[in-house]
Order: C-alpha cells, then structure tokens, then sequence
C-alpha cells in the first residue's frame, strides 16, 4: 500500500492511500474510512483507519469508526520513535530561533540606518531653518532699502514739482 503524507496536527497524519478493502465507517451516512498514522506518545507511528469525517468541529454527532491497521509497537520503538519526535522538535525550534535571530539582527540594522537617515535629514532641515532665517533677514533689508529709494524718489519727485513751479510761476 504506498501512501504519502497529508495534512497532519500533533496526534496523526492524514496519509492518502488506496482503500482497497472499501473500509466504510458505521455513521448514519457511511463513507469511506481515511487512513491516519498516530502521532501521540502512547501509540507513535501506528496507522488506523477511522471517518473522513471524525475530525470535523461542526459535526453533531462524531462518527465512533475506528480501527488499528498496525500493531502496538514494542517500548523499545515507542521510545525511539518518541525520541526522534522530540529531536525534530528541537530542530524546528532552533530553526525557528535562528530565523528570529537573523530578523532581530535585520531590524536592529534597519533601525540604525533609520537613525543614520533621521541625523542626516535633521541635519540638512537644521541648515535649511538657518538658509530660512538668513533669507528674512536679507529680505528685511532689501525691503528696507526698496523704502529707502521710493521715499528718495518722492522727495525727488516733490522737489523737482517745486522747482518746476519755481520756474512757471
């Protein structure tokens, strides 16, 4: 019988696989039994056979189908087995924190370019207040002078009407 792995939680793995008794489980709709392989303590990596639908939340009533298709391994197995289980575990865990690690340092990086980036534009807005206030201050003085001039052109303009009145009348 080949089968390979399918969906799985930490107490079986659903295993697709050619029913080639036709198993059908005893629920009031009878359909083909699946077969899964026992992923707990008691009983690791024995195959039963049991209701596609017996792990379905919303079923009212749970389908009771169930058959072992292996025997009980001997503790030597089970021990084994159990052990391996639980060193795959520590894998995916080291795994896990590896990647961790490597997104901390990532973020611990970009966070300081972030910092760098933040110097440097406070920097250059720093030197842009600045360019700013010098501006005013230049554009004070030429609206200064530009009153200067104008209140010169008037008088001017004030003197040379006298002059000119000076001279018709």
């Amino acid at each position: 019988m080949a089968y390979s792995s399918g969906s799985s939680s930490d107490n079986h793995t659903v295993l697709a696989t050619r029913n080639r008794d036709n198993d059908l489980c005893a629920c009031r709709h009878p359909k083909l039994s699946v077969e899964r392989m026992s992923m707990s303590d008691k009983n690791p990596a024995c195959r039963f056979r049991n209701c596609v639908d017996s792990l379905v939340e919303m079923a009212a009533e749970k389908c009771k189908y169930f058959k072992w298709i292996d025997d009980e391994l001997t503790p030597h197995y089970k021990n084994a087995f159990n052990n391996l289980k639980y060193e795959l575990k520590l894998m995916k865990d080291a795994s896990y924190a590896t990647r961790l690690e490597r997104r901390v340092a990532l973020l611990e990086n970009m966070n300081a370019e972030a910092i760098a980036a933040k110097e440097i534009v406070d920097g250059e807005l720093a030197m842009a207040i600045e360019e700013k206030k010098q501006l005013r201050g230049e554009l004070k003085f030429v609206r200064w002078k530009f009153r200067i001039a104008m209140m010169f052109l008037l008088l001017l303009a004030v003197v040379l009407m006298m002059q000119k009145a000076k001279v018709v009348g």
